[in-house]
């Protein structure tokens, strides 16, 4: 299987490249296996260097921009880079008769109502950021049934791993024991579902190989829910 990653030299991104490239599947955008460099970062908003990719059998669509306190600042950025790039991905797969997407949204249901949290939980979103994704969402729906591409959503939670964002919260605290430094935790009780990046790859694996027809969406966590004094204790 051909697989074409946007987004690959983030978080999930790089570290589902290579988890791609142990288990058989070809990642389209990258040179050969042996180096595992990245051939070129393709720009979702440039619609004639994406149409030059070529033999993709499924797209996983990472790419967007995903700082809050950017998408504050900068909102048209924010809007404009993740919903006219899911577009541009979308009207690629349409075009080129590609009928596998994953896309890869957020949380945005706000302050929970109730718990656990499943995907009919009325959303909420908080910031630009977050209200992209969802309008992002709608785009992949609409093509979807219009299009009758299968197109898959998840919403995964808070995802841990190598190469993450050393200022997010476990590569923090990894850093402040490391350098015996006192951790400093501002809200001890908050409680967060952790999932291992591993196991976020592995059920992106597993829908490839047992696509669901049509649009669906998933909640992806772990299951279970451990306050920030917890993970460390």
């Amino acid at each position: 299987m051909n697989v074409f990653v946007t987004g690959e030299r983030g978080f999930v991104g790089s570290n589902l490249t290579k988890y791609f490239l142990k288990t058989g599947i070809t990642v389209v955008n990258i040179q050969d296996e042996s180096d595992k460099n990245i051939k070129s970062r393709i720009n979702l908003l440039d619609r004639e260097k994406l149409w030059q990719i070529e033999n993709v059998d499924a797209i996983i669509h990472l790419a967007s921009k995903t700082s809050i306190p950017d998408s504050i600042d900068n909102p048209y950025d924010t809007y404009y880079t993740n919903i006219i790039g899911t577009l541009n991905i979308l009207d690629f797969a349409r075009q080129r008769k590609i009928k596998k997407i994953i896309n890869i949204s957020t949380y945005i249901y706000g302050k929970p109502i109730y718990l656990p949290i499943d995907e009919n939980h009325p959303i909420n979103p908080h910031s630009p950021y977050n209200k992209s994704k969802i309008l992002a969402e709608n785009l992949c729906e609409n093509f979807s049934k219009d299009f009758g591409i299968d197109i898959v959503t998840l919403r995964p939670f808070y995802i841990y791993g190598p190469s993450s964002n050393p200022l997010s919260f476990i590569p923090s605290i990894i850093q402040q024991i490391e350098k015996n430094e006192r951790v400093l935790l501002s809200h001890k009780n908050t409680k967060r579902d952790f999932l291992f990046v591993d196991d976020f790859l592995n059920l992106i694996s597993k829908i490839l190989n047992n696509f669901p027809i049509g649009y669906s969406i998933y909640n992806v966590g772990s299951g279970r829910s451990n306050s920030l004094e917890e993970i460390i204790w």
